[in-house]
Order: structure tokens, then sequence, then C-alpha cells
């Protein structure tokens, strides 16, 4: 279907039956969204300009639930043209992971004290979404990882994002069974400084071995405020 035929359908059907204020945030022009999914060995990036609705949003992100990280470009751009989704511009990207950059991007999402210094990883888009699924065996059975999940959104006011982030670092020795992690979910306020939620050091609340899903995670990030929630959404 071509982009016309995209917009007269999400202009005329699609924003017809979303709620007036989501109407107004997205009728007046396409929003750029970008993803990063970064999993062991790769990330994997996403962007395209678009129209959708809250509602919308969340559907894409649940039909990437079940895929392979690296088959989440297709999913995307199938449900985007399934749907009749308004978009243009769509980009997908893989290049090898850099395991000490990728640590360190996980501590500037859980240590920032403020939305500015993350700005400066998320401000090319308009919504930004990251999935980090990462660890890496080092010497003598030592393993360090992240998890991470970022939802960046525009609705704080013009100058600022809402960030939603939940999180753990962690390092683990398969022969010891000795663990440490740190945990936080986190949030702004309109004062552009990042609350800490929630707030774990210690033992691990994510295991550290098994699977973790990550997609459901992040789809239900506006509502989870307790370690024991984001366990309870993330382990299977």
């Amino acid at each position: 279907m071509n982009q016309k035929n995209f917009y007269k359908n999400i202009t005329g059907t699609h924003m017809e039956d979303a709620p007036k204020s989501t109407r107004k945030q997205y009728r007046n022009r396409f929003l750029s969204y970008r993803f990063e999914i970064m999993d062991d060995d790769n990330i994997h990036s996403i962007s395209f300009r678009g129209k959708l609705t809250d509602e919308e949003t969340k559907k894409m992100l649940a039909s990437i639930q079940n895929c392979l990280y690296e088959k989440t470009a297709d999913r995307i751009q199938t449900y985007l043209e399934q749907n009749n989704i308004a978009y243009t511009g769509f980009v997908a990207s893989r290049k090898p992971l850099n395991h000490s950059r990728t640590m360190k991007l996980a501590e500037l999402f859980l240590h920032s004290e403020t939305c500015n210094s993350l700005d400066t990883h998320t401000s090319s888009a308009d919504i930004y979404y990251t999935i980090i699924d990462h660890q890496q065996p080092g010497n003598k059975n030592n393993c360090e990882g992240c998890y991470v999940v970022v939802q960046r959104t525009p609705a704080l006011n013009k100058c600022q994002h809402k960030y939603n982030i939940i999180g753990q670092t962690f390092s683990c020795n398969e022969t010891s069974s000795n663990e440490y992690g740190y945990f936080a979910i986190r949030e702004n306020k309109g004062n552009g400084l990042l609350d800490n939620i929630a707030l774990s050091n210690g033992e691990p609340v994510l295991p550290t071995f098994g699977c973790i899903d990550m997609t459901w995670l992040l789809i239900n990030i506006d509502s989870i405020q307790t370690a024991e929630q984001a366990v309870q959404h993330a382990v299977k």
C-alpha cells in the first residue's frame, strides 16, 4: 500500500478510534521512532517516522515478544504494513556490540541524575525504546552483564521527555555461585531529575541465568513500581 493510502487510513480510521488526548498528540505530524536492542553480540537498530497511537505502539511491541532479536526489524515493519499504519524512512541495521560500551550505557541509564545526560544518547528520536539483554563471560568462570529496558516519550512538556527505566547490572561466578546485582526502577518528574522508584543493591533481583522476557517488561514499564512486579513480568 502506498504512502498516500497509509496516511488516509491512519487519519480517517485509527485516529477517530483513539482518545482525544492521543489524537491531539499524534495527528499533526509524523514522530520519529528509534529502537535499540542489544544482545550478547550485536546491536540491532530500527528507526522510522510514523503515526501510532499509544495502543498501536503497545501492540507493535507485543508483536516482537516471541521473536529472535535479529528478526525484530522484519516483525516491526510487517506490523506497520499489515495494520495500514502510516510510516516512512524505515531503516534497520546491525553492528557488532562492544561489551565495555554496553555496560557503560547501562550505568548511564541506571545512575544518571538528570534527563539531560540521557538525552545525549536518545535525543535523535521523539520516541525511543531500548532493550539491553547482555552478558559476557570473563576469566575464571566470571560473568558480567545487564538487563535494561528504557522508554522515552514526549509526555511532559515541549522541553522535556518522560523516561521510564527498569534495569539491573550484575556479575557472577559459575564456580562459586557468588552473585552481585544493582537493580533500579526509575522515572523522571517535571523537574528534569531522575527518581529511583525502587532500588536494590546486593543479591540480584532478576536471575543472572535463565530466560528473561525483556519485551514484556518493556510493554508494562509504565505500571511496574516494585522489584516484585518486575520479577513477575520478566521471569518466565
